[in-house]
């Protein structure tokens, strides 16, 4: 079966736009794929757009197309070209499995899980007080989720003062005190700061018993994030913002990470994060995706982490859900923590065609470093 069309939709959501790619097929069935980068969403476009000309009239042989992505361009790889073929990577699987009436997991060898856990993310953020952070995370436990996660430090970085360490340890004590000892708490920091400052940090947070410390420096400098780690008590998560399987073998051999967090729509696609999986099994760490995407990168993600006996945990984002919910039409199915793989086939989620185009693109930015900056709250919500 050939490749008949390309094309890219927009959903407007909240910080972000998600990109969303249709694969048409000559058989006539559609396929879908997520390339939600928060940013440069145009570009996104663009890049597809580029692609696209290499792809209409091709066979669909996955492994084939994206080994043309790898050895057919000079230039490879970046968040935005990367994306882009990540994006085209999943649709092609949903495709695929829509034609042969299976879903993705099986494709890629079944089920090493029945389930997934599912952390919290996207329901307090920016300069709120440690009061209101407990809040939160109290109303997020009693829509039935068992771990969370959030960024403390509003404006800090590289550095911290004693009064920003002392709010943020503040506003984690405030969370660990409203739900609880039994609640696994993820602690984010968005690779904001330097070596010294994220050991410190490490052994101040650590009385609060996180699950993890994420980003704690940037995600380019791995023999810091290592430093980090033999200094920590708290284990290291990073890997979100990593785009290559060579780089994430890279993190492993340093001893980098305990944890690691690819993004579907941005390291390859499902196959890769797959591959990136069963290194990590290698080396004994677990595997965490990074997942502030809309419902198409959710289905992606656990289609490809159901297939691993390592899957820690899944990011599950509580903003836009008017647009998740319309996106597609029947929601995921979450009970007492979990997240459940469907047997429909391809990705195991039926788009709403015409919420396709019911959103439409808005230039948005979010400042992660302000003091201020918002991402939870529904479509409605001001920016």
């Amino acid at each position: 079966m050939k490749i008949k069309d390309i094309k890219t939709y927009f959903a407007a959501a909240v910080w972000r736009n998600f990109v969303i790619v249709e694969i048409e097929g000559e058989n006539g069935l559609k396929g879908y794929g997520e390339g939600t980068l928060g940013d440069f969403e145009k570009s996104i476009e663009a890049a597809i757009n580029d692609l696209k000309p290499f792809l209409i009239g091709r066979e669909i042989e996955i492994n084939e197309i994206t080994n043309f992505f790898v050895r057919h361009f000079f230039w490879r790889n970046g968040p935005v070209l990367s994306t882009a073929e990540s994006a085209i990577e999943q649709a092609l699987w949903d495709l695929m499995g829509k034609t042969v009436n299976m879903p993705v997991y099986k494709m890629i060898g079944g089920k090493a899980v029945d389930k997934v856990k599912v952390y919290g993310n996207g329901f307090i953020s920016g300069n709120e007080s440690p009061e209101e952070f407990g809040k939160a995370a109290v109303k997020t436990i009693e829509r039935g989720f068992y771990a969370l996660k959030f960024d403390p430090f509003s404006g800090s970085g590289p550095t911290i003062n004693n009064k920003e360490l002392t709010l943020a340890s503040e506003r984690i004590k405030s969370i660990r005190d409203s739900v609880g000892d039994d609640i696994d708490l993820m602690i984010e920091a968005h690779g904001r700061f330097n070596t010294r400052t994220a050991i410190k940090i490490a052994s101040e947070i650590e009385k609060y018993n996180p699950y993890w410390f994420e980003e704690p420096v940037p995600e380019e400098d791995i023999l810091s994030m290592a430093e980090v780690k033999g200094n920590s008590r708290v284990p290291i998560a990073t890997g979100e913002r990593i785009l290559s399987k060579n780089r994430f073998w890279e993190l492993m051999v340093a001893r980098g990470a305990d944890i690691i967090q690819p993004d579907v729509c941005h390291m390859g696609g499902i196959f890769a994060l797959s591959q990136i999986g069963s290194m990590a099994n290698t080396n004994y760490i677990t595997v965490a995706p990074h997942n502030p995407n809309g419902p198409v990168a959710t289905a992606a993600s656990l289609n490809a982490l159901i297939t691993m006996p390592n899957a820690l945990i899944l990011e599950f984002w509580l903003d836009a859900e008017t647009v998740r919910h319309d996106l597609i039409t029947e929601y995921f199915r979450l009970k007492d923590g979990y997240i459940y793989p469907s047997n429909k086939p391809g990705l195991g989620i039926e788009i709403n065609e015409e919420a396709l185009t019911k959103y439409p693109y808005r230039k948005m930015h979010l400042e992660y470093f302000s003091s201020d900056y918002k991402y939870h709250g529904d479509i409605d919500e001001i920016n």
